[in-house]
């Protein structure tokens, strides 16, 4: 299994940890990393108790000095991401890292989504990480010293037919996250944003549709996406270098449009153009 650089090791021994989304995909591998790295306490967070405790076990495999905590929450509860908030800063006094890696994507036009399905993706994706923010993040200012690593997405940087809902929570991530890094940075806390492309997890599968239904389908190009535990890999060791906003398993095309967007957007406008027809006249055939 690929690990973290000693560098990144180093960075991350002895700290407590709390990691939102750990019980598959990126947050797992972000969880066993951090286990290698012989953090101090693993505050790990998600739905699914039983499938949190099996990523806690093999977490505890890897590092025996590590303490490893369970709390499932839901982050799209409000009252669920309260009680998350205290109950780890309870475990563990002080949150020195916190981890916003929990989220959920959308699959659907505009037109076909309910507003009810734009406030449960923003709930999730962004209201549930800035209420963690909210709670742990005193501590650190406090201590003056600390890490915020939000879990952003390519689709922060530009929106995509078909991803609304998907794209304006992750826009104001992007937003939220540069404001606050310019508060804290007097503080002694950094505020590292990271926006994946597409990596190789069930984020389809479970992604909304316009009536709150899930996708259930494996998109073709998230399936040909990153290795999650390679992509974790590069973000625990890109934070330990010191970059604060970064891009990780981008495809050259990805990368080329946020360019685009910046220098020449009304040619990726009539790119996205173009895709949105595609698409929907590939449906009606």
């Amino acid at each position: 299994m690929l690990e973290c650089g000693d560098l990144t090791k180093k960075s991350f021994e002895g700290k407590s940890i709390l990691l939102t989304g750990a019980s598959g995909g990126l947050g797992e591998a972000l969880a066993l990393q951090l286990a290698h790295c012989r953090v101090g306490s693993l505050v790990l967070s998600g739905r699914n108790e039983d499938t949190l405790k099996s990523v806690a076990k093999s977490c505890q495999e890897i590092s025996e000095s590590t303490k490893v905590h369970v709390l499932p929450c839901d982050l799209a509860d409000r009252e669920s991401v309260q009680n998350l908030g205290s109950a780890a800063l309870s475990l563990c006094d002080t949150i020195d890292v916190l981890i916003n890696n929990g989220g959920v994507s959308s699959r659907s036009n505009f037109v076909d989504t309910e507003l009810e399905v734009d406030e449960r993706v923003m709930q999730i994706n962004f209201f549930a990480g800035a209420a963690l923010a909210k709670a742990v993040v005193p501590n650190m200012v406090t201590n003056k010293n600390g890490k915020i690593i939000w879990v952003s997405s390519v689709q922060g940087l530009l929106g995509i037919p078909s991803r609304t809902s998907y794209a304006a929570s992750k826009f104001a991530v992007q937003g939220y996250c540069e404001g606050l890094r310019a508060e804290l940075a007097s503080s002694g806390v950094i505020v590292h944003v990271v926006s994946p492309g597409y990596i190789r997890t069930n984020l389809s599968m479970s992604a909304l549709t316009g009536d709150g239904s899930s996708h259930g389908k494996m998109d073709d190009a998230t399936a040909k996406g990153a290795d999650p535990k390679d992509v974790a890999v590069n973000i625990l060791d890109s934070v330990s270098k010191g970059k604060v906003d970064f891009v990780v398993a981008a495809t050259a095309t990805a990368k080329i449009a946020i360019w685009l967007r910046l220098l020449c957007p009304g040619i990726l406008q009539r790119m996205l153009v173009k895709r949105f027809e595609k698409s929907r006249k590939e449906k009606k055939d």
